[in-house]
């Protein structure tokens, strides 16, 4: 577990060290990375501190005793926000899902209190958030936001009821003057609608081109990162991780061998690492 998590991180780091930065413009569909600033206006209530922000993680811990006169913080309660929230640089501005993201932000909120009672045990509140301003970085999947082909659907229909109530538009389409719309007439406005509706998307796309896509996890690719941290502090951070995981695997894949060997009597001495202290 510990050698893949490694090699989770490697290719983490080597997917953000290749990936060029795109300004939110000019972004296209598919890996993406971005760099840019969360609104100045956030209103999500983040749950411990009670700050407003775009995206928090919070994480609630128990001090609990652990073997003889140990203690150790047991995870009792925690949560993430999955509310979607813009991130914006120089050219525009694009939604973000964090939904399902590998999120590594800096902790902005901490306290330790004691319960009530003589045997009230100590805990530990904890926050991570995305405030109003701050430094954002994704690396991510972008797609169309969902409800596109609705959206375009209920215009068609809207322009459609308008023609009907409107005489004018009627005689326009009215080829053969006879006061009445058949299927063929009924089939040329819809043309032109579509048209119309394709001209203004287009417009609206070179206006805004991101405003109708998001970034989020992709279905084929699985690199989903959202940190508060520049590239160069993230692949450092990510490099490292992978350096201790790697490691810590080896050594633990080397360490059961050596003592499974031990164990049969293949290796001289018998040594075998006392696994049984480990459930006492």
């Amino acid at each position: 577990v510990l050698i893949r998590y490694g090699f989770l991180q490697l290719r983490k780091k080597n997917m953000i060290e290749n990936v060029p930065a795109s300004p939110i413009r000019s972004v296209a569909l598919g890996l993406a990375e971005i760099q840019g600033h969360a609104p100045r206006t956030a209103t999500l209530p983040a749950p411990l501190s009670g700050a407003s922000c775009h995206f928090y993680r919070y994480q609630v811990e128990e001090e609990r005793q652990s073997g003889k006169g140990g203690r150790r913080w047991v995870t009792v309660d925690q949560g993430i926000s999955n509310v979607p929230f813009h991130v914006e640089d120089a050219t525009g501005r694009i939604l973000v899902n964090p939904e399902g993201a590998d999120v590594l932000l800096g902790r902005d909120y901490q306290r330790v209190e004691r319960g009530e009672g003589w045997f009230a045990k100590r805990r530990r509140y904890r926050e991570w958030r995305i405030d109003a301003g701050d430094f954002v970085y994704v690396i991510g999947t972008v797609t169309r936001q969902q409800g596109e082909a609705e959206q375009r659907r209920a215009q068609l229909t809207e322009h459609l009821r308008r023609i009907k109530k409107d005489p004018a538009a009627i005689e326009r389409f009215d080829l053969d003057a006879n006061q009445t719309l058949d299927e063929q007439e009924w089939a040329g406005i819809v043309a032109v609608v579509k048209d119309d509706i394709r001209r203004e998307e287009l417009d609206r796309s070179s206006a805004a081109p991101c405003e109708e896509l998001a970034l989020g996890a992709g279905e084929l690719e699985s690199t989903f990162v959202i940190s508060d941290r520049g590239e160069r502090s993230l692949t450092s951070l990510l490099g490292w991780k992978a350096l201790g995981s790697g490691s810590a695997g080896v050594a633990g894949f080397m360490t059961m061998t050596v003592s499974i060997l031990g164990r049969l009597g293949v290796l001289p001495g018998g040594w075998s690492f006392p696994w049984e202290t480990l459930f006492h």
